[in-house]
């Protein structure tokens, strides 16, 4: 079964940003890993919250954001812990808050070619 996790970043505004996101004994170089984003507001919609709780809801506005340039790693330095390497891109000139959701997939690739 894969594992997720969710963040917010707050107040990123036009560009490209580099993220990291270190989750050791969960992530190393082989893993397979997904990365989404989107606009968020803090504030429930929900009436009943179930855990885990979330104080924030994805909403469809003018800004338009995306993920790209993702890399797992471990060992690339002595100790590292393992993570993940992104770029969040934002075409919108305001800050906006968004929720990112990093999910690993429990089974590493049947096949790594090289060149």
């Amino acid at each position: 079964m894969a594992r997720s996790i969710r963040f917010v970043r707050r107040g990123i505004t036009q560009g490209k940003w580099r993220q990291n996101f270190n989750w050791p004994g969960v992530i190393t170089a082989k893993s397979v890993v997904h990365v989404t984003v989107g606009e968020v507001k803090f504030g429930t919609t929900q009436n009943i919250q179930t855990e885990p709780r979330q104080n924030f809801h994805y909403i469809l506005e003018e800004a338009a954001v995306w993920i790209t340039n993702i890399g797992p790693h471990k060992n690339e330095f002595t100790n590292d812990p393992g993570g993940v390497e992104f770029f969040i891109h934002s075409s919108f000139r305001g800050p906006i808050d968004v929720a990112i959701t990093i999910t690993v997939e429990d089974n590493l690739p049947v096949e790594i070619q090289g060149y």
